[in-house]
């Protein structure tokens, strides 16, 4: 039996990590805005307010740009990956 490559172990270590990171980075981040958006205080409650409405307006045409960009990198991304896995 031939050993694993040392690359592929490294690969796949790092993204388990990276992965287990950002699920726990991300976890922290939205109990912490839970916990900062919670109670009856007018300041908070005017927060929850600026914030939704904030979430509801939003006004993709000045994003538009951006968004193909980075729609476009992501294609190439995945191209990438699957010429990768067809070597």
């Amino acid at each position: 039996m031939s050993s694993p490559d040392v690359f592929d172990v490294y690969r796949n270590a790092l993204f388990i990590a990276l992965t287990i990171y950002t699920i726990v980075v991300m976890a922290i981040t939205i109990w912490f805005g839970a916990k900062v958006l919670a109670g009856r205080d007018p300041r908070k409650r005017l927060l929850r307010l600026y914030l939704s409405y904030q979430l509801l307006t939003i006004r993709v045409r000045p994003l538009a740009g951006e968004l193909a960009r980075t729609g476009f990198w992501t294609l190439a991304l995945l191209g990438l990956w699957w010429l990768h896995h067809q070597i």
